[in-house]
This record gives structure tokens, C-alpha cells and sequence, in this order.
């Protein structure tokens, strides 16, 4: 009987050690991933401008620069080191792309209620419309970021996951002034151009926006593996992204201060290396 005992005991411990090297050669501890995405911007879409016009002040509504961008792409690529089954730290480098802006600018005038593309532009003479059009606002973000990855169930077919990620950011805007290409296409000259512009009361055009800025960001999220082998799967992750825009760009630009919020989803695949047994 002790004999017996003294055989299971064996077993056990031969079953244990060989499970636990199972799981150590299953285990890849470098993986690389890489993505395609969409990005949706959101946030309060306008606030009050003010100007003040000798004796009065003038204000109205005037759109938020960031929050009125529509639906762009992104594209990421990372390396993440799996310290375990269940925590991983990694970094990446990503770009996102936004190449369309809208607002519907309502106001009054002589007790009509009007509407108009906030980016439209008409030029006029005498009443007679000679060219008309609307200008661009193109985005323009690259970044560099580090995150800590807890996994839920790591070795299983699907494998959930959350993450947060800090980015280091270069947001780029583009204005695209096609009024002013009109203008001079119709033979009026550059400085004329820039009298009329530079006397208007408020940043209609946003013809000064801010060329850069560099901010910090942080992109929390949840997502799930999904395990096609032991070195190949695909990934659907998303969540929340804050991008801090620098404050003294966008008041020199005559804009509203804000910072950069959006919603975001990646579709990727993984390429996972090294399993443990081996380093």
C-alpha cells in the first residue's frame, strides 16, 4: 500500500512539472502588433465669441476647432514583452488621419434665418457671384506611446484584455485657403487678399490656426485576442483617447483653448516569438 502511495505521489509530481513545462512552451514572450483603425473626435461643438467694436461688443457662435472634426483612420505597430501569463508591458508608434471638418453656421440676418457651410465662401462683385467654394481642415497626429497590458485569459482561444497606453503626440493641422486661390486666380492681388482678411473681427476661416502642437495623451481601452496558432492571431481593441493640445497655440491662433477627445477601434494581426523554453 505504502508502495502504491509512493507511485501516485510520483505521478502527481511528474503530472504537475509536466503541465508546468506545457505551459512554458506554449508561452511566447515577444509579440508584434500592427493595425488599421477608425477614429470619431467628439465634444462640445461651439462656444461664445466676443469681440469688442468701440462702445458695444459683438458675440456669436463660433465653433470648436478639434470636436467638429468628422470620422478618420489610424495605424499603429507595436512590440509588447509578455512578463507573464497575465502582464505584458509594450510600446508603439501610431499616425491618425482626419481630412473632413464641418459645421452648419446658423445666424440671422435682416430677420431671416440663415445656414451655411462654415468653411464656405462666395466671392462677389456687384451682386454678381464670380467664384464660390469651401476651404479644407485636414488632421494630421503621430505618436509614440508605452502601455501595461493585463490579459484575462491568456492561452485560451480568445483572450480578453485591457490596456493604457500614455502617448507623446505631434498634432498636425492643415488649412487648405481655397478662397485665396480663387482670389488671385480671378487677378486680384496677394496684399489685397490679406487687408481684407487680416480686417475681419473674428477667426472666421480659421486662417491662423496652429501649424503643430506637441501634447501628452492617454488611450485606455479593452480588447480580445483571437488565437489562430501558437505564433499567429488578430486583435479587436478600442476605447477613450485624450490628447492635451497646447494652450498658447491655440490663443495665438484666436482660438478657443481645447484639448483633443475621441472614440477609437482597431482591427490588427499579432505575430508572437521566443517562447520561453527557449530564452
Amino acid at each position: 500500500m505504502r508502495k502504491l502511495k509512493h507511485i501516485a505521489y510520483i505521478t502527481i509530481l511528474l503530472m504537475v512539472v509536466g503541465h508546468t513545462n506545457v505551459i512554458a512552451q506554449f508561452e511566447n514572450k515577444v509579440t508584434f502588433n500592427f493595425s488599421l483603425g477608425s477614429i470619431q473626435p467628439f465634444g462640445v461643438k461651439e462656444y461664445i465669441y466676443k469681440s469688442t467694436n468701440q462702445q458695444y461688443v459683438n458675440t456669436w457662435l463660433m465653433p470648436y476647432l478639434f470636436s467638429n472634426f468628422k470620422r478618420g483612420f489610424s495605424f499603429t505597430g507595436g512590440a509588447q514583452f509578455n512578463i507573464n501569463r497575465y502582464f505584458a508591458v509594450g510600446t508603439g508608434v501610431g499616425a491618425e488621419r482626419i481630412g473632413s471638418w464641418y459645421y452648419l453656421d446658423s445666424y440671422n440676418m435682416n430677420g431671416e434665418r440663415l445656414e451655411k457651410d462654415f468653411l464656405s465662401w462666395k466671392i462677389t462683385d456687384e451682386g454678381t457671384t464670380l467664384k464660390e467654394g469651401v476651404n479644407e481642415l485636414n488632421l494630421y497626429n503621430f505618436s509614440i506611446g508605452v502601455f501595461p497590458r493585463v490579459n484575462i485569459a491568456y492561452g485560451k482561444k480568445i483572450n480578453p484584455y485591457v490596456f493604457v497606453e500614455i502617448t507623446f503626440n505631434y498634432t498636425d493641422i492643415n488649412y487648405v485657403d481655397k478662397r485665396r486661390e480663387a482670389w488671385l486666380d480671378l487677378g486680384y492681388t496677394e496684399q489685397a487678399y490679406d487687408d481684407w482678411y487680416n480686417s475681419l473681427t473674428s477667426p472666421a476661416a480659421f486662417r491662423n490656426t496652429p501649424q503643430s502642437s506637441f501634447g501628452i495623451g492617454l488611450y485606455p481601452g479593452f480588447g480580445f485576442d483571437l488565437n489562430l496558432t501558437q505564433n499567429l492571431g488578430l486583435f479587436v481593441q478600442g476605447g477613450y483617447s485624450f490628447i492635451g493640445i497646447n494652450k498658447s497655440d491655440l490663443e495665438e491662433a484666436n482660438l478657443e483653448p481645447e484639448n483633443f477627445h475621441s472614440i477609437k477601434a482597431e482591427v490588427g494581426i499579432k505575430l508572437s516569438f521566443l517562447r520561453s523554453k527557449d530564452i
